[in-house]
């Protein structure tokens, strides 16, 4: 069987996100992945600057990955938003466990480097902007109800703040792992999304 020729550049990003993954994101060096990679220090220097420039790298990988699933479009389209919004969420689960470092160290990686933080940062509004979008549009279909008062860009950054920063959160008592994303899953459906649907929503729920 043929062996498919994998580029360096995405030999080195695989290398570094499974040393990230496997131990803590500070231990690793450029050195650590080159080994890893089997290329010498001087080759991975040629395509990256340095650690931080590697780890921007694999952010935008996964940030280009999650846009190519076109999950906010898929719900607004669905004729069951609720089913549709659950199966996004196992598309997420697969594609975050691949990229779990980026999710339990983000806030150090944020404290260090500095493109990191201003690359999360403007994913962040993003999201929290379609959050917020697809809540008017939940509502306006009378699938989720809220009260009158209900603030939804507050809600739309709990929302954010579920998805992206449980695993944080999980981190302190042990390691990321397939259950503490999919513990995050279901925290979010019960406690935002379940008490709000409505008559309709509560029929699409039983659709699937």
């Amino acid at each position: 069987m043929k062996k498919i020729k994998i580029d360096t550049k995405t030999k080195i990003c695989e290398s570094a996100k499974k040393l990230f993954n496997e131990q803590e994101t500070l231990s690793i060096t450029t050195n650590h992945i080159a080994k890893e990679a089997g290329i010498s220090p001087g080759n991975l220097y040629y395509h990256f600057k340095n650690k931080e420039d590697i780890i921007l790298y694999i952010y935008q990988n996964l940030s280009k990955e999650f846009e190519s699933l076109n999950s906010f479009e898929a719900i607004l389209l669905s004729k069951n938003p609720i089913q549709t919004m659950n199966e996004n969420f196992e598309y997420y689960g697969k594609m975050f466990y691949e990229y779990r470092f980026l999710l339990r160290d983000a806030m150090v990686l944020m404290a260090l480097y500095p493109s990191f933080k201003e690359a999360f940062k403007k994913n962040q509004d993003k999201r929290i902007n379609q959050i917020e979008l697809l809540l008017q549009f939940l509502i306006k279909e009378n699938i989720l109800k809220f009260s009158q008062k209900q603030n939804l860009k507050r809600r739309a950054k709990l929302h954010w703040f579920i998805t992206s920063y449980w695993q944080v959160f999980a981190s302190s008592s042990g390691e990321v792992s397939k259950e503490s994303i999919k513990e995050a899953k279901e925290i979010f459906f019960e406690f935002m999304i379940y008490p709000f649907l409505s008559e309709k929503g509560e029929k699409m729920l039983k659709e699937f």
